[in-house]
């Protein structure tokens, strides 16, 4: 959901009048002084789909806001909640930092969009202040990686996504496929659904889902891990700052689409291209209806119950988990992708409003935020935390050991285009398996190109 994080919540449906915020009263940036010294910063952030339930998100920014104020006596926090889907809070939060009047000074952003909002303007350099911070030097360096745009960090990870493989065990024993289970190839992953279709039990061998319906979001826990596991750059070249449109790559990964398609493997087209594929998955595997799946960390934790969403207690001992392989063979194949805090350029009161950012960033606040979010903290220290590890095992330690390996998708503010083509061509194989891979290629080159000009794309041989 990146953002993005799936965000395993239900999306609700909104329409831009019934997310406009009231935002009157507020100067430059957000901020304002209500008399004495008495200062007031805002803070916008996703209300109905980056935590697992509403109820859960209002909890969490209700603490990490009662642990700033404490700490800075004086100061209100005007929580601006924005409800409705991933596109719903892109399109809000870029309607309100067209303004000086509306920006936010503190906003939880889906990282791999955030350098759309970078690359205007709309977000304060934080290079100076991560340096002092002495959590930043616990964060992979990959994760550092993905809110940094051309060397200057413009974001804070509260929480991230990692990718594998769900299977399912009682299928994988009736179909002779020895548990626990760590294929090694791709062709080691075809293998094991194709085992699983053969058993007729009525199953969706595999899920992968793929189209354009769920947004950027929705590579993120699809084809993307296939992309960042190609032999070769599958996506920006940064020699050349071109979009590659046709590499062996982008050629592996439509052919793993391909051949699960041909063979029959694949859950039904309606179920891979809806809007919601990524959170459906979720209910799918605890009815038993999913062999292999390839999705996020968070599908396991919202089994558990203080989230049941749906409830599936039984989810252990039904799923267990596995790295998806890198095209070559081993390795791991896994897109990094969440929502961070940025402070808006023209905020009234940037150092409270880092204030706010760092008392967000308490190991308490970032294991309450991942298991009420279904995220892998950014910082490590928190990985071995009991009530992180505890909340949903087997599956929050595994998936925070694929965090340092996993890689972000380019910081880009055009990578939504390149997006969008490879979304067309996966839909395109999904929806008729005889379509070919250079038909897929073409598909995704022409809309690319046509969206951004020849002189913006490349091939890689």
């Amino acid at each position: 959901m990146h953002s993005t994080r799936l965000r395993r919540t239900r999306v609700v449906a909104a329409t831009l009048a019934a997310s406009a915020l009231a935002l009157t009263g507020c100067t430059a940036g957000g901020g304002s002084t209500n008399g004495g010294n008495s200062k007031t910063i805002t803070v916008a952030y996703g209300s109905d789909y980056v935590f697992d339930t509403p109820a859960q998100g209002k909890q969490w920014w209700q603490q990490v806001t009662t642990a700033f104020q404490k700490a800075n006596p004086g100061v209100t926090v005007k929580l601006v909640p924005i409800p409705g889907g991933f596109n719903d809070i892109v399109t809000k939060l870029s309607l309100l930092y067209r303004s000086p009047a509306t920006a936010p000074d503190v906003a939880q952003l889906p990282t791999e969009d955030m350098s759309l909002w970078a690359s205007s303007g709309y977000l304060a350099p934080l290079n100076d202040r991560v340096k002092t911070a002495d959590w930043w030097s616990r964060f992979p360096a990959s994760i550092k990686g993905e809110t940094t745009l051309d060397g200057t960090v413009y974001g804070v990870s509260n929480g991230d996504n990692t990718n594998g493989l769900y299977y399912n065990i009682p299928m994988f024993k009736k179909a002779g496929i020895p548990t626990p289970w760590q294929p090694n190839t791709w062709a080691d992953v075809l293998g094991a659904a194709a085992k699983i279709r053969d058993l007729k039990n009525g199953a969706w061998p595999l899920w992968l889902i793929g189209g354009n319906a769920g947004g950027t979001s929705a590579l993120q826990f699809s084809g993307g891990n296939l992309l960042v596991g190609g032999t070769s750059a599958s996506i920006y070249d940064k020699t050349s700052k071109k979009w590659i449109v046709d590499s062996p790559g982008l050629r592996e990964a439509l052919q793993f689409y391909s051949d699960a398609a041909k063979q029959g493997l694949q859950a039904p087209a309606s179920a891979l291209l809806n809007p919601n594929a990524v959170v459906n998955s979720i209910a799918s595997m605890a009815q038993r209806k999913i062999g292999i799946a390839v999705t996020g960390n968070f599908a396991g934790p919202t089994w558990t119950k203080p989230v049941c969403a749906p409830c599936f207690p039984d989810g252990p001992k039904t799923y267990g988990v596995a790295a998806l392989p890198t095209a070559a063979g081993g390795g791991v194949a896994s897109v990094l992708g969440g929502w961070s805090m940025s402070i808006g350029a023209k905020s009234g009161n940037p150092d409270l409003a880092w204030k706010f950012i760092d008392a967000a960033q308490s190991e308490k606040n970032l294991v309450a935020a991942a298991n009420g979010a279904g995220w892998v903290p950014p910082d490590s220290a928190a990985w071995s935390n009991p009530t992180y590890v505890n909340f949903a095992p087997p599956y929050q330690s595994f998936f925070a050991k694929v965090m340092p390996e996993s890689t972000s998708f380019p910081n880009d503010p055009n990578f939504p285009v390149w997006a969008a083509g490879f979304g067309n061509a996966t839909s395109e194989i999904i929806q008729n398996p005889n379509t070919s891979v250079d038909a897929a290629i073409k598909t995704l080159s022409d809309y690319v190109t046509g969206q951004l000009g020849a002189s913006a794309v490349t091939t890689l041989k």
